[in-house]
C-alpha cells in the first residue's frame, strides 16, 4: 500500500515531477498519478483541475526556490571577488538543498533538461514564470556588483545592471553544458559557478 503524505498537495507535486522526469510530461496520465500517490482521481482533481495546472504548480515551486533569502543583503555582504563568489555559491547550494528537500528526490540532469523543454513547448505560461525567475537571479547579481562598486572593487565605468545580465547568461550557459554532459554531483556545479565567475572577473 502506498503511504500518503500528510500534505496531500505536496505528495502530488513530488510524484508528478518524478513521473515527468521519468516519462516526459506528455506521456504521464492522471491514472499513473492515482496509482503512484495512492489517491483517488477525484482527490487529485480537487487540488489540480488539469495536468496543465499541475505542471504550472511544479514550476511555481521552482520559482519559490529561486527567491533569495530575506536575510541576504548582497550589496552589504559583497566586498571583493572572493566574497562575491562565496555568497553566490552559498545561495545556490541553499536553493538546491531546499528544492531537493521539498521533492525528496535527486533530479536526473539530462531528463531534467528534456522535461523543461517539453514543458515550455506545452505551456506558454511557463515562459512568464521562467522570465520572472531570470529577473530575480539577475537582480541578485546586480546587487552583488553594487556591493563591489560600493567597496571600490569594481572597475570604473562598469554598469552593475549590465554586468549582472551578462554574468547571468554565462552561468546559465555553463550550467546547461553541465546538465547535458550529466555531471550529477552538487560539488561539480558549485565548482562550475566559481570558475565561471572567476573567468568573468578576468574578462572585465
Amino acid at each position: 500500500m502506498v503511504r500518503i503524505a500528510t500534505d496531500t498537495r505536496t505528495n502530488i507535486l513530488r510524484t508528478a515531477l518524478q513521473l515527468f522526469l521519468q516519462k516526459g510530461y506528455k506521456n504521464v496520465s492522471y491514472q499513473e498519478l492515482v496509482k503512484k500517490t495512492g489517491l483517488s482521481k477525484g482527490a487529485i482533481y480537487h487540488y489540480f483541475a488539469s495536468k496543465e495546472e499541475l505542471l504550472l504548480a511544479v514550476f511555481d515551486m521552482f520559482s519559490v526556490s529561486a527567491k533569495q533569502p530575506a536575510t541576504v543583503a548582497p550589496e552589504e555582504l559583497v566586498k571583493d571577488y572572493t566574497s562575491f563568489k562565496k555568497l553566490y555559491t552559498d545561495v545556490k547550494m541553499g536553493q538546491l538543498n531546499d528544492f531537493k528537500a521539498f521533492f525528496e528526490a535527486e533530479l536526473v540532469t539530462y531528463n531534467w533538461v528534456l522535461f523543461c523543454l517539453e514543458a515550455i513547448e506545452a505551456n506558454a505560461q511557463l515562459r512568464v514564470t521562467i522570465r520572472e525567475m531570470a529577473k530575480l537571479e539577475i537582480k541578485f547579481l546586480e546587487q552583488c556588483f553594487v556591493g563591489l562598486k560600493k567597496h571600490d572593487a569594481l572597475p570604473g565605468g562598469k554598469d552593475p545592471a549590465l554586468l549582472a545580465e551578462c554574468l547571468y547568461y554565462m552561468l546559465e550557459g555553463a550550467g546547461l553544458v553541465m546538465f547535458l554532459i550529466e555531471y550529477k554531483k552538487d560539488e561539480d556545479f558549485m565548482e562550475m559557478y566559481d570558475k565561471t565567475i572567476t573567468d568573468f572577473f578576468n574578462i572585465i
